[in-house]
């Protein structure tokens, strides 16, 4: 089945904001900047994404939405926050390679970022951006679940949470933006989580 007309409308207007925020940064982030770089007029715009707010949260779902398809993709196996199973050290492992791999594309770098100077002067970007991370973390919670099916849920988030932080440093820090990448420190990232999701199985 083919997309519908409006969906397609949808993605090119997040197309447009995503262009907007990796090529022109927060300064030009207003609804105006965003319906120009689309081609459309602000009324357009506002009819699929009456705010910013609406506009940058849906930038940002899909945004986990693409990621999430992509890990699957690799690691094979449902990464949705409610799945179940058991989590092998190869299965991990294969996982958290492709998950670092997501966190190296400077374009979705530079967009976070922009994304991260918005919000921290518009109440409305941070809530987006809040729901993004709750998001992102109860899908590795389930993850790290299927790993370490003993802990307690407090214990579970704490741990998420922990591994949320590491890739989303990593990112920055191992882009150009930082310069920081090492084939020695990817290694390390990847076996720090690893060690997070799977505790002592992982270094046996």
């Amino acid at each position: 089945m083919t997309e519908s007309k409006g969906a397609l409308r949808k993605a090119a207007l997040l197309d447009a904001a995503e262009e907007v925020l990796v090529t022109k940064g927060n300064a030009n982030a207003a609804m105006r900047d965003f319906a120009a770089a689309a081609g459309v007029r602000i009324g357009h715009l506002q009819h699929y994404f009456p705010t910013r707010s609406d506009l940058i949260r849906a930038v940002l779902e899909r945004a986990l939405e693409r990621s999430l398809r992509r890990l699957e993709e690799t690691a094979g196996f449902d990464l949705g926050s409610d799945a179940s199973g058991t989590l092998s050290r190869d299965d991990s492992y294969r996982l958290l390679t492709a998950l670092l791999l997501e966190h190296s594309e400077l374009a979705d770098v530079r967009m976070h970022v922009e994304i991260w100077a918005l919000a921290a002067s518009d109440d409305q970007a941070a809530g987006a951006l809040r729901s993004f991370y709750t998001q992102y973390a109860a899908h590795v919670q389930g993850v790290v679940r299927r790993g370490r099916p003993e802990l307690s849920e407090p214990t579970l988030r704490g741990v998420a949470a922990a591994i949320v932080s590491l890739f989303e440093g990593a990112a920055v820090t191992r882009s150009d933006i930082a310069g920081l990448r090492t084939e020695q420190g990817d290694h390390a990232i990847i076996r720090t989580a690893q060690w997070l999701i799977q505790g002592q199985e992982a270094a046996q």
